[in-house]
């Protein structure tokens, strides 16, 4: 008589040796995806790391929290920027180092926020060739709250933990950051996308939304409010288009404090700045509180500094934030049509910065009339107060009718 359970070989052992082999086929295919994945990740590293390649890699808007601490340890620069996507659009790395003849970083991001920023600039200070920052003040004093930080945003990746202590697996993390999470993948579609139109011959704004221009002629409404307010017609009351109170100030920016201390120790000068937002987006404060109150404060933590801290303020009305008041143009110089910022600009502000000529073809205006060094300045608040009073068509001694003809003819 057979019997059914002497086979060695039972249907529960043949089931067993089924998902083993379906199993070790299953990692198989996973390990070589993986291996297929990290590949093609790392070799579009390669291009993010080539010096032709800065201004797509570093203008690019979607993956810059995630590959920007890696690749300013790579590329060493000996000026960087930081701040929100004002201070991302407004500097091309490559044009603004030929232009000073020093190699540059563009490390700020979309929607940037003050703990970000400071966090960036610390990871800057590990080891690094940093000789000067150029610090977005936009960034730190804003009246609505921000939050901590934003989708993306990894420490682990930065060189040191929030308590300044170097980060133990810093380089695990990025290794595996940039081989196999999903955002290397995002960001490497991107950039092969906007490489293959630029060597396909395309127009810069066509892949880089930083060059992307405004039209101010189909703004005529708001455009022509900002022309009362600031060019006033006799007939028409000067400052009688703005009478609301300034947005109050946030909380004196302790995240621009801890940056600027860290920057100070390691005897990295500093620039920090106000964005030039175009007129027909400013609102009018004829008593500069907030830049005043950025003086007191920068003034403060120069007294402690082993570095030299500039501070310019751009955004009081002058021939870049006028544009296109006084006639119509169609396709703008220095704004996108976000309003943001173009590379156009940030040329303008590094020449100020660091006291070098200005852009070939810079209107004799702007070379005029474009900020100074406040911390050096002989009268910082008298200036700041009669830049301001142009907003509501004050303007004093500064030649209203000379300003008008030069910007209209320009």
């Amino acid at each position: 008589m057979s019997d059914t359970h002497s086979n060695p070989l039972g249907h529960g052992d043949r089931e067993l040796t089924a998902a083993r082999r379906f199993l070790a086929i299953f990692a198989a295919f996973v390990l070589l995806v993986a291996a297929l994945v990290a590949s093609v990740n790392l070799v579009a590293y390669r291009y993010m790391l080539r010096d032709a390649n800065q201004d797509v890699v570093q203008l690019l808007s979607g993956w810059g929290r995630m590959y920007k601490p890696i690749l300013f340890d790579e590329l060493q620069p000996e000026i960087a920027v930081y701040g929100a996507s004002w201070a991302r659009d407004a500097f091309d790395p490559i044009a603004t180092g030929q232009l000073l003849g020093r190699r540059v970083f563009n490390h700020a991001v979309s929607g940037g926020t003050a703990y970000e920023t400071r966090r960036f600039g610390e990871s800057s200070l590990a080891d690094s060739k940093l000789q000067a920052a150029i610090v977005n003040l936009d960034t730190f004093y804003r009246s609505e709250l921000v939050a901590r930080n934003r989708y993306g945003f990894d420490e682990s990746i930065l060189d040191v933990d929030p308590d300044g202590k170097p980060n133990r697996w810093v380089g695990l993390r990025r290794n595996y950051s940039l081989a196999l999470t999903g955002w290397a993948a995002g960001a490497n579609l991107e950039l092969i996308s906007a490489l293959h139109a630029r060597d396909a011959g395309a127009a810069r704004e066509n892949y880089l939304e930083a060059y992307q221009s405004a039209d101010l002629s189909s703004r005529r409404s708001r455009m022509e409010t900002a022309r009362q307010q600031i060019f006033p017609r006799a007939d028409e009351p000067s400052g009688s288009h703005d009478d609301a109170e300034p947005p109050p100030l946030a909380a004196e920016p302790a995240e621009l404090g801890k940056m600027i201390d860290g920057f100070c120790r390691s005897g990295i000068d500093i620039h920090a700045y106000f964005t030039p937002s175009h007129a027909r987006q400013l609102h009018c404060d004829p008593e500069a509180t907030k830049e005043l109150a950025a003086l007191a404060f920068l003034r403060r933590k120069q007294a402690a500094c082993d570095a030299r801290i500039h501070y310019y303020d751009f955004g009081y009305p002058n021939a870049v934030t006028l544009e296109g008041l006084l006639q119509p143009v169609k396709s703008s110089r220095y704004y996108r049509p976000d309003n943001h910022p173009r590379p156009t600009v940030g040329l303008l502000m590094a020449a100020r910065m660091f006291g070098t000529e200005f852009p070939l073809g810079t209107p004799a205006l702007i070379e005029r009339d474009f900020g100074v060094d406040l911390l050096s300045h002989e009268n910082p608040e008298g200036w700041l107060l009669e830049r301001a009073a142009r907003c509501t068509g004050n303007w004093g001694d500064s030649g209203y009718e000379e300003f008008a003809r030069a910007l209209a003819a320009d």
